[in-house]
């Protein structure tokens, strides 16, 4: 699509740079071979069944998101402290919504993001992607979708990455199924990350793999590595627009808060801010549209 508005010199719209962003989210989706996904908007908020992701599409993007060392760095902290600058100015703490105590006993977590949307009925799941220690010094990478409740979800994760341990050294061997909709484990290619040719990953454990889904706030992590590719400088400023202040998870922004691409990330990895996701979407959407109009 061309955005040719005469963009270099004219502000560009709210609208258009959102739009510009979600365009280049849905051709990143291509170039990494996600067959069964779609997005419609940055933050995974509710939306509609357009929005989707399968689980073997949500390893494969987490797979090529390990590649990214700003997110890597920040996907498995638990808290994180920073000040909002602009009329009113703060200092806050965010703690991630990874909360797995059960999986930790047994598992490492490398990283990892939740999704969940409940009240619509159509759309309505619980959801996560994880990167956890498996046998042999190697990474297991896990995306379940569709559970009914978060201790649904985290019981059937734990259960799915066991299964995987077991079938890792007897493939032959008989495991049980899991309650959610949708799962699938692989390991973590040892050598480079998820190239956009190397679209094949063999899963070890799946259920429903390719039966796509609303994935809500595993969206988050598309839009986390989409804006790395056209923001480089993490210590650039954000100012939070009134377009931006999307109700939901992390709603704790005002308009004419000033933030940087790193808190933004932060915020958006963590407790899962919809208006921190919008704000880079638009931020970044502008300079896609920039870039297309030189």
């Amino acid at each position: 699509m061309s955005y040719n508005h005469g963009c270099d010199s004219l502000i560009i719209s709210a609208e258009l740079a959102k739009k510009a962003f979600v365009e280049e989210m849905n051709h990143k989706v291509k170039k990494m071979g996600l067959s069964h996904s779609n997005f419609i908007e940055p933050a995974g908020f509710p939306s509609t069944i357009e929005h989707k992701m399968s689980t073997r599409d949500m390893v494969k993007m987490a797979i090529h998101a390990s590649g990214y060392k700003e997110l890597a760095g920040i996907w498995n902290k638990k808290s994180y402290t920073f000040n909002i600058e602009g009329n009113n100015s703060r200092e806050i703490t965010i703690n991630t919504t990874v909360t797995l105590p059960i999986i930790e006993n047994d598992y490492y977590i490398y990283g990892g993001k939740t999704g969940a949307i409940w009240g619509t009925n159509e759309i309505d799941g619980y959801h996560m992607v994880l990167i956890t220690s498996a046998p042999n010094d190697r990474k297991f990478v896990i995306a379940i979708r569709g559970a009914s409740t978060e201790e649904e979800r985290c019981k059937d994760i734990k259960a799915s990455l066991d299964y995987a341990k077991l079938l890792l050294n007897h493939p032959e061997a008989t495991v049980e199924g899991i309650a959610s909709d949708s799962v699938a484990v692989c390991l973590l290619p040892m050598h480079q990350s998820l190239s956009y040719e190397q679209h094949d990953i063999p899963l070890i454990y799946s259920k429903n793999a390719d039966m796509a889904g609303h994935p809500a706030s595993v969206t988050k992590i598309m839009t986390a590595i989409t804006a790395l590719d056209y923001m480089k400088n993490l210590d650039g400023k954000i100012v939070i627009q009134e377009s931006d202040i999307t109700p939901g998870m992390g709603y704790y922004f005002e308009v004419g808060d000033i933030i940087s691409f790193r808190d933004a990330l932060y915020s958006m990895m963590l407790p899962s801010s919809n208006t921190s996701a919008t704000a880079v979407a638009r931020t970044a959407g502008e300079k896609i549209v920039r870039q297309m109009n030189r």
